[in-house]
């Protein structure tokens, strides 16, 4: 099989990046209005004339128009060229991610006929679902409380399909940790609700859990949630403090615990083994 460079496959996960940024734009805009993800088709927000196809190229078509739409020239908004970029640079970050935290250093060709070939892109594309997955469940479930079904289901989807690829977690492993990591959250999210006496875990939290579940097995899933929680402990501790001098006592102003599972999960991806062994023969062996 012809080699393909790493600069060139970088090339092209920055591409496939900015595309996925693209709809995941759609996702951040449509999804808390509750408008259809397909129905209608790109369209003008003001004048609803529908935007042809070479105009929604990601990046391009807003350079192209130079930050202005083509059938009433009102300013486009630069939050969607910048989150364009931003998925493009995390596509090509997790390819390289892949390659030298999981094998030890940056190798000069890929796609080849070598028997590691297959892992090393299907950690990628798991690296790639993490990384690009993060950008609307924060920018979603900081604002409206809300985490896309697109991600959290498509994450099982995805981490079953990637199980099927030998060298990695089996399809059992992952089928296993979807249901245990899903269903430990919402029995740890039950019962601390019935303690509390109010809702204590969303079940959008669940089902982006057991998508971390079925890409990395019980164990990552497990590991991030651990992570996520520490996070979030150093995050809303302080933040608390600042509403509570700013009068917010009502909890309005309150982090969702989404965001801190979706900036977790690939930390735990890449290095939760090393953190593990860390934690081990530094706390547990005496």
């Amino acid at each position: 099989m012809e080699e393909i460079p790493l600069w060139y496959a970088l090339i092209l996960f920055f591409i496939l990046g900015a595309c996925v940024g693209s709809f995941y734009n759609v996702i951040v805009y449509r999804m808390p209005r509750g408008i259809s993800l397909i129905n209608p088709p790109s369209h003008c927000p003001l004048c609803k004339k529908r935007i042809p196809i070479y105009y929604n190229l990601p990046i391009v078509g807003w350079l192209w128009l130079r930050g202005k739409s083509a059938c009433c020239k009102q300013p486009i908004s630069v939050i969607y060229p910048i989150g364009e970029s931003l998925c493009g640079l995390l596509g090509a970050l997790a390819l390289f991610a892949a390659v030298v935290v999981n094998y030890g250093s940056v190798v000069p060709e890929l796609f080849t006929a070598s028997v590691q070939s297959p892992v090393v892109w299907a950690d990628a594309f798991a690296m790639f679902w993490l990384l690009l997955g993060a950008y609307p469940v924060c920018a979603v479930d900081f604002k409206y409380k809300l985490i896309p079904d697109s991600i959290s289901i498509g994450g099982i989807v995805v981490g079953l399909l990637l199980s099927m690829v030998p060298g990695g977690i089996t399809p059992f492993e992952s089928l296993i940790g979807a249901v245990a990591a899903g269903g430990g959250l919402y029995l740890l999210g039950f019962v601390a609700s019935k303690v509390l006496k109010k809702d204590a875990m969303g079940f959008g939290d669940v089902k982006l859990l057991a998508g971390y579940g079925a890409l990395m097995g019980i164990t990552g899933a497990v590991e991030t949630l651990i992570l996520a929680a520490i996070l979030g402990i150093i995050v809303m501790v302080p933040w608390a403090k600042i509403a509570e001098k700013k009068g917010d006592t009502d909890g309005s102003g309150q982090i969702p615990f989404g965001p801190f599972l979706a900036v977790a999960a690939p930390v735990m991806y890449l290095w939760g083994q090393w953190l593990f062994n860390i934690y081990v023969g530094t706390v547990l062996v005496q």
